[in-house]
């Protein structure tokens, strides 16, 4: 999928299958429910020009191995080791939906892991109503998860972009697979557990945050989910931009300045 100009390696945690480009500080990249580190390609020829990136594939993901339990709470479980074992901490985490949530996970409880924290619509931050939880077991319905797949990247990712384009491709290839449908349903089955809450953990996060929200994102919506975010946050700098739930692969160009900006990173000169 990937024709840019950057060569990842690959490297194994267990089955986790983790992809590395780049030479510098730190960077771990970390996607969203059914997707791969393939949701990343637009920017990662830009971050592997400042960073040594480490695109995570959470387990039934990309190039990872299919485990029986996956879930938002299981990958926030997994994270540390996965940080643990690559050696080069700590490291900024820039995490996309149930990335996020483990993302801030790691950053509370292992804050020795985490130097910064970039997220982009993270999950944990939904009120936990009668119709959150119709929604999780209708998307968590095996017999409908194919589906699912299939729909929800046409609903929030709201821009079309060569990226955009190739999310939703993979999405509905990885829809024909069953155990992939499969690792999809648990995901979002996973989202009703009582331990699926980012707030409690936010509060105790004592790094940079960036909390870059999607404001045109139906399944996390900024006015319920991002809102909840932000005041959970000690202290976090908010950047809504006009996209849905992938800001790095609908407003590459917006989600780039805004991330330079944060770490400090010089602008890039066109070659």
């Amino acid at each position: 999928m990937y024709s840019g100009a950057v060569q990842f390696d690959t490297i194994k945690f267990g089955d986790v299958a983790i992809h590395s480009a780049g030479s510098g500080p730190p960077v771990v990249l970390l996607h969203a429910n059914g997707g791969s580190h393939h949701d990343f390609d637009g920017v990662i020829d830009s971050l592997a020009k400042h960073a040594t990136v480490y695109a995570v594939d959470w387990p039934g993901h990309g190039g990872s191995g299919v485990t029986t339990e996956p879930g938002a709470c299981a990958f926030a479980d997994l994270l540390p080791r996965v940080l643990e074992s690559l050696g080069c901490g700590p490291c900024t985490l820039i995490g996309n939906s149930v990335g996020g949530f483990a993302a801030i996970r790691t950053a509370a409880r292992h804050p020795h892991l985490v130097s910064n924290l970039v997220l982009v619509n993270p999950g944990g931050f939904t009120p936990r109503w009668p119709t959150t939880f119709l929604a999780c077991r209708l998307f968590g319905w095996n017999r409908f998860s194919p589906f699912a797949m299939r729909l929800l990247p046409r609903l929030y990712l709201r821009r079309r972009t060569t990226n955009v384009d190739q999310i939703r491709a993979a999405l509905t290839i990885a829809s024909q697979s069953k155990a992939r449908a499969q690792t999809f349903a648990k995901v979002w089955r996973s989202f009703t557990d009582k331990n699926h809450s980012a707030s409690p953990d936010a509060m105790n996060v004592d790094v940079p945050v960036l909390l870059v929200w999607g404001t045109h994102d139906p399944v996390l919506p900024w006015l319920i989910d991002g809102r909840r975010a932000r005041k959970s946050f000690r202290h976090a700098e908010v950047v809504k931009l006009q996209c849905g739930h992938q800001a790095f692969a609908e407003l590459t160009d917006q989600f780039m300045g805004s991330l330079r900006e944060f770490l400090g990173w010089k602008e890039e000169v066109p070659s």
